[in-house]
């Protein structure tokens, strides 16, 4: 990537996390829904076994999942609500960039839940974790995120001038996200119990690595088409 598509980038995640830290919406909606979620675990699953590791992968990627829809629902709503959606359009910015600029948003909103719901789901559902697992548990998020946050930001630019977007964006992107939640669920179990299977949690990695890769290949090829239309 060149200097000058590089200030692009830069400019526009700045713009974004501005903003962001200004009206603090989409992050604030997201923590809530998140919280609210996994008190609801704790009360149906928690209380009813004194050790829940087993669950508490699924718990924690399902609700991060769940929040990730919440998050890509608000791309672009902002430029739409103040009527400058076409004027970013047409800015002399590749759309690639707009694309990874909206990737990189996305990600670090979902590492901020992730700093919120990861210690918490260990508080509520798991009694041994090792500082080792939650480290590995650390790695695994940024992965997983980037495979989440690529197929978001496509899907949020592709029902960005649709009426429907709020249908359209959990019907298509959680089909999407089933393959990475399971994943990542298995990885965060395989280091969260009593023992660390390494061997299991870099099988999940390398599955979610190559999940990110498919998924960053169809937006490359397809993203330049996608707002056109």
């Amino acid at each position: 990537m060149s200097a000058s598509r590089g200030r692009q980038l830069r400019a526009l995640v700045r713009k974004d996390l501005q903003l962001e830290a200004r009206t603090r919406e989409t992050v604030t909606a997201m923590a809530l829904f998140a919280l609210v979620a996994m008190v609801v675990f704790q009360f149906a699953v928690g209380q009813r076994s004194d050790d829940a590791t087993g669950v508490a992968g699924g718990i924690i990627w399902a609700t991060i999942a769940l929040a990730a829809v919440l998050g890509v629902g608000r791309t672009w709503v902002p430029e739409r609500e103040q009527r400058v959606l076409h004027g970013v359009l047409v800015a002399p910015v590749p759309r690639l960039v707009m694309l990874i600029a909206r990737v990189i948003v996305l990600w670090l909103f979902l590492l901020a839940i992730e700093v919120l719901i990861v210690p918490l789901g260990v508080v509520f559902f798991v009694h041994d974790a090792s500082p080792e697992g939650l480290a590995l548990v650390a790695g695994l998020c940024a992965v997983a995120n980037l495979a989440i946050a690529v197929p978001g930001a496509l899907l949020a630019s592709m029902s960005v001038f649709s009426r429907a977007r709020e249908l359209v964006i959990p019907v298509l992107l959680l089909p999407a996200l089933v393959p990475v939640v399971i994943a990542a669920a298995g990885g965060t179990h395989a280091v969260l119990g009593p023992e660390v299977q390494m061997a299991e949690f870099l099988g999940y990695c390398r599955f979610l690595a190559v999940c990110a890769a498919v998924f960053c290949l169809v937006a490359y090829a397809t993203f330049d088409h996608v707002l056109d239309d």
